[in-house]
């Protein structure tokens, strides 16, 4: 009997660490989840949030932290960091390759504030500056989850959402449009 007794506090803590690790929440159907979820995800466990995401076509809503150009070996033109308010890292780099910015050239501001859009005509003359993305707002980018790295959760072949298409998304979650 006593011996039992002595099992109890053993069996207890490997209960309460099976459920410490239990399962991260699955993944939406249509991918989508909010930076903060990601983020906790990958906080809580980056081997099972890994499993989770890897290779998933997601979408991401957060706060524009930064833009940058991109620095990868695929030379993609543009680089859009989602960071949460007060934390620096982990965060969401979204890469945005050429092949969603068809005939166009995009400039970054010099203090990473914006990125800008110009559209080349089929003399690839360049016309206008379209804002794409400005830090401090709120967006939605979906891309393809590739890696995590040095506290970045990477999204290859992304794009941002179409206001008409963020506020549907939203909505479907239940979400506030800021």
């Amino acid at each position: 009997m006593k011996t039992m007794l002595s099992l109890v506090p053993v069996l207890m803590a490997a209960a309460l660490q099976a459920y410490a690790q239990s399962p991260l929440a699955p993944l939406p159907p249509d991918g989508f989840v909010t930076l903060e979820q990601i983020v906790n995800d990958f906080a809580t466990s980056d081997t099972q949030a890994l499993q989770k995401y890897n290779g998933m076509r997601i979408c991401v809503y957060g706060r524009v932290g930064q833009v940058t150009q991109a620095d990868d070996e695929e030379g993609d033109p543009l680089a859009v960091f989602l960071q949460l308010p007060n934390r620096t890292t982990p965060d969401v780099k979204a890469l945005f390759d050429q092949d969603f910015l068809p005939n166009s050239v995009v400039t970054v501001a010099d203090n990473d504030s914006k990125a800008t859009v110009q559209h080349a005509d089929w003399n690839g003359n360049l016309s206008g500056g379209t804002s794409l993305v400005v830090t401090g707002e709120n967006i939605a980018v979906r891309g393809t989850f590739d890696n995590f790295i040095a506290g970045d959760v990477v999204l290859k072949n992304s794009f941002k959402l179409s206001p008409a298409a963020l506020a549907k998304k939203l909505a479907e979650h239940g979400l506030a449009n800021d």
